[in-house]
């Protein structure tokens, strides 16, 4: 069993490596020989991390801050990227999230499907969201990024009583495209946040709240008056990956594998992985695994089901295996996720 760890990472390269354990795991159907081949998966994509941020090196090539939600209710950032960056794993997380694209073009995976993004569009982000943003032709592309937690606003969403500033990210528009004259509009609430930020003074946390107020109200109203039905499939690869995605947001809690879900949309295995990828993103089995543990977290904070029941209830077919891809992703074993304090 050593040896065969040892070839499954021999086989890969820091920058191939997800591509080819997704088609090992097809090769090998036996269930051990699976289980090996995700921890090889887990133990690279940690490895590729740290050999990165040995040196203090985000993975877009600078410095970069970790937004850690626990220390802090708001957050903004602006950032220009001119080389190639997409993000190395989908994730998710507790807050609501904010994109920006001020410059550039890229793609947007959000949930079950692809999004184009162009300048001046706004990306909603709802909590538990699973996403991910990858290339688009031109690398070069420029972003403010907001994260916030509902705590945030609770003073001014508990006053008021005709709209919920919320509402916006329940919406299916994920993307909104902009007018012109709407686009300035935002882009000017979005500097003033910045500047905030850069000088922090006196009050300039209940300016922020203000700043935020009024940009939730006009992304809610424009929603409401737009009439737009969301952006459109860029092609028809996007609408038939975003087909197999939401089956298995629909059905993970079932025994899936690469090979039932390609026979249950008439393709072949080879071809829904490669497929999947190139529209997603994501590998079949991350995303399936992704979908899993995020649903396994809300039953360990919500339910007092025992782990073993958690296992079976989101798809795993043994606690043994669901204990190692609930801590490769989370950094935790289920009952230490459990025993964590609410934020």
């Amino acid at each position: 069993m050593e040896s065969i760890y040892q070839y499954l990472v021999s086989f890969c390269t820091p920058f191939d490596y997800t591509d080819n354990i997704q088609q090992i795991l097809y090769y090998f159907s036996n269930t051990v020989l699976q289980m090996i081949a995700e921890v090889a998966m887990i133990n690279l994509r940690y490895t590729v991390y740290k050999h990165t941020m040995k040196r203090g090196v985000g993975m877009m090539g600078k410095e970069c801050s970790i937004y850690d939600v626990r220390n802090q209710q708001f957050y903004i950032a602006q950032e220009r990227q001119d080389d190639a960056f997409g993000m190395l794993e989908c994730h998710y997380h507790d807050v609501y999230e904010i994109y920006y694209l001020a410059e550039g073009r890229r793609n947007y995976f959000i949930q079950n499907r692809t999004y184009p993004v162009v300048k001046g569009d706004i990306v909603l982000i709802n909590r538990y969201d699973i996403h991910k943003t990858m290339n688009s032709h031109n690398a070069t592309h420029e972003r403010i990024l907001i994260y916030f937690q509902k705590e945030f606003l609770s003073s001014v969403i508990n006053q008021v009583d005709d709209i919920n500033l919320l509402d916006c990210f329940q919406s299916n528009m994920k993307v909104i495209r902009l007018k012109v004259t709407d686009q300035a509009f935002v882009q000017s609430i979005l500097i003033k946040m910045v500047e905030e930020v850069k000088r922090k003074q006196r009050g300039y946390m209940i300016y922020q709240r203000i700043l935020l107020v009024e940009l939730l109200l006009f992304i809610n109203r424009y929603i409401e008056q737009s009439g737009q039905d969301g952006v459109e499939f860029s092609s028809h690869l996007h609408r038939n990956m975003s087909e197999v995605a939401l089956y298995l947001m629909e059905n993970y809690m079932n025994r899936l594998s690469l090979k039932l879900v390609a026979e249950k949309f008439f393709i072949t295995p080879c071809h829904l992985s490669r497929a999947f990828k190139k529209a997603t993103g994501f590998t079949f089995i991350e995303y399936l695994n992704s979908i899993r543990i995020k649903e396994a977290q809300k039953l360990l904070k919500e339910t007092k089901k025992s782990v073993m029941q958690i296992s079976e209830l989101t798809g795993f077919d043994s606690q043994t295996h669901f204990g190692r891809v609930f801590k490769g992703i989370t950094g935790l074993s289920p009952l230490q996720y459990r025993k964590q304090p609410r934020i």
